[in-house]
């Protein structure tokens, strides 16, 4: 370059060798070692300067790397897999808490600064990113008590679906299952949907749509065949290895499952050839049509096949009543290999004749067995526990009978139950005010045997009881929601998430000081507390229509939990 040429250099001149100049607009290619700038250089018209960039690298060439790359493309099936299992149990002794179904990889770079924007990891799920679901889980385990912070950490699901999710669980392994109002199933873990299933309704396999899915419960371990998950529709009940059918339930015609419990084989009886079970409430699937008998009969003959008509709709009527009344309990220990479908028996509620309206499995304490806890719709609540064989060889008995009632007689129907896992014997009972109802004083409710329980009146309508079954106590009632609780779930660190029904919209946490028994004098003789304030309102989920805790499964994490919410077509889960 010319030293009378006018030029304006960033840092500084200085001489270059084995380097290349560009400079687009001014010369084609590279500048040669032979050309002089000045004899090249060309200013366009209306152009009073030119960006000249030097092509070459002044640093050091960087060093091989000590070991080869590979690549996935080159790794077999057997490395591949050996691959990810080693990434997985890496990320998960290095992450702060191992929640199954969020994403298990780690930031890349240690120290970055954390991303204020929602992540979208795939079409179905999206939300915060790693780095901030570690900060969030460490803040938690850093506050005291570890209380939810009301943060939406991940969606699972088309936000814009037209499917609702009706119902979800947690299997044994930590995955989440959701089950859809189009009769698919979703298992999520780490963050992707690994699986999903269509839950065939009779009606499906004749052409026409699958049923929605009404109900799910995780199974316990040592079930036939590894069934790990059972799902309800209209029809038939479903059992689930890994995403695959293994079983089926047939329903009573014209039924579907309205609720669902699972008992342990351990606490499903004392011989050794019990084992795991299912128990199942069916109801009428589809209600008669109101308008069949619109018509005025003319004639004799059209009165007289109304009335055949009409006494075959009570019969009907009458013969769904018995089933809804009644339990069907199925017997899931594993048999020869061959074995597919679960041994079946039907359970009578003696002394009760009111529909089955909620399923729970209360743990007992030992050497007392567990107990398969029936609520009815006439606020009844009955505890059976199986004394000995299994399938059609099962003996059931009923160790206790209570029957809800609030203040002044009026009926309690019970909408759901939750048995309190970390607390033994105790069971949440959420009970609907029925104000046209009611026994009145003095009328002895249920049949014969039954220890009658009274609960404070609700402020709105339903509440929350909270029952200690051996002492036939009700140790508090939590009545914070402005609508009937339509959903429950147990907490690990003892506690209890209520979701409220659509004129509530919330959900709440309560912590187990709550309920705990206080001395008569303290609680005023037999007078039962009343819990208005929860421990946590959560703002995040908002009308949610089923709950589920998702545990920490890694053994040196912060031993907290997230909160799974149905919320429409999709699954949030809450930290």
């Amino acid at each position: 370059m010319p030293d009378d040429l006018p030029a304006v250099v960033k840092w500084g001149k200085q001489r270059f060798t084995g380097v290349r100049l560009r400079c687009p607009g001014a010369w084609k290619g590279a500048l040669p070692d032979s050309g002089v700038l000045g004899e090249v250089l060309a200013l366009k018209p209306g152009q009073t300067a030119l960006t000249i960039m030097l092509v070459g690298a002044a640093d050091e060439a960087p060093a091989a790397p000590a070991e080869p790359t590979t690549f996935t493309e080159d790794l077999t099936p057997a490395e591949a897999e050996a691959a990810g299992a080693a990434a997985e149990a890496a990320a998960m002794a290095a992450a702060e808490g191992m929640i199954t179904a969020l994403p298990s990889e780690r930031a890349e770079s240690v120290g970055a600064p954390m991303s204020s924007l929602p992540v979208k990891y795939s079409f179905l799920v999206h939300g915060l990113a790693q780095d901030q679901i570690e900060e969030s889980l460490r803040r938690r385990r850093g506050s005291q008590g570890g209380a939810l912070l009301d943060v939406c950490a991940m969606t699972l699901g088309h936000e814009l679906g037209k499917a609702y999710v009706n119902a979800i669980a947690t299997l044994a392994d930590g995955t989440l299952a959701s089950g859809l109002d189009n009769g698919r199933i979703a298992l999520w873990r780490h963050g992707r949907r690994v699986k999903e299933a269509v839950h065939a309704s009779p009606s499906a396999l004749l052409g026409g749509r699958p049923e929605p899915v009404t109900c799910l419960v995780a199974l316990p371990r040592g079930c036939s065949r590894g069934a790990d998950l059972a799902s309800g529709s209209e029809g038939s009940v479903r059992l689930w290895a890994a995403g695959e059918c293994v079983g089926t339930i047939v329903a009573p015609p014209g039924t579907a499952p309205a609720c669902m419990a699972a008992l342990p084989a351990a606490a499903a009886g004392a011989g050794p050839s019990s084992g795991p079970c299912l128990a199942v409430a069916f109801h009428q699937a589809r209600p008669f049509d109101p308008a069949a008998f619109r018509l005025v009969p003319q004639g004799e003959e059209q009165r007289r096949r109304r009335a055949e008509a009409l006494a075959a709709q009570a019969a009907q009527a009458a013969a769904f009543e018995r089933v809804a009344a009644s339990v069907t309990v199925a017997s899931l220990r594993a048999e020869s290999p061959g074995a597919v479908q679960p041994s079946v028996s039907v359970l009578g509620l003696a002394g009760g004749a009111a529909r089955v309206t909620a399923f729970g499995c209360l743990p007992r304490a030992p050497p007392a067995a567990d107990g398969l806890v029936c609520g009815t719709a006439d606020g009844a609540l009955r505890v059976w526990v199986r004394t000995g064989g299994g399938g059609d060889d099962a003996v059931w008995r009923c160790e206790e009978h209570l029957a809800l009632r609030f203040g002044g007689g009026a009926a309690a129907t019970i909408a759901c139950v939750e048995p309190l896992t970390a607390q033994l014997g105790l069971l949440a009972v959420s009970c609907l005010h029925d104000e046209g109802g009611g026994a009145g004083e003095g009328v002895e409710p249920h049949g014969s045997g039954a220890s009658l329980l009274r609960v404070p009146l609700p402020a709105h309508g339903g509440a929350v009881a909270i029952l200690d079954v051996a002492r036939s106590a009700v140790l508090a009632t939590l009545d914070a929601h402005t609508d009937v609780v339509r959903c429950m779930c147990a907490l690990p660190d003892g506690g209890l998430a209520t979701g409220g029904g659509p004129q509530d919209r919330s959900v709440r946490v309560w912590a187990r000081s709550q309920w705990e028994d206080q001395p008569r004098e303290e609680r005023g003789g037999d007078a039962v507390p009343v819990r208005r304030e929860a421990t946590q309102t959560l703002s995040a989920p908002g009308y949610v229509f089923a709950l589920a805790a998702l545990p920490d499964a890694n053994p040196g994490g912060s031993k907290l939990f997230a909160l799974a919410c149905a919320r429409y077509n999709t699954v949030r889960i809450c930290l």
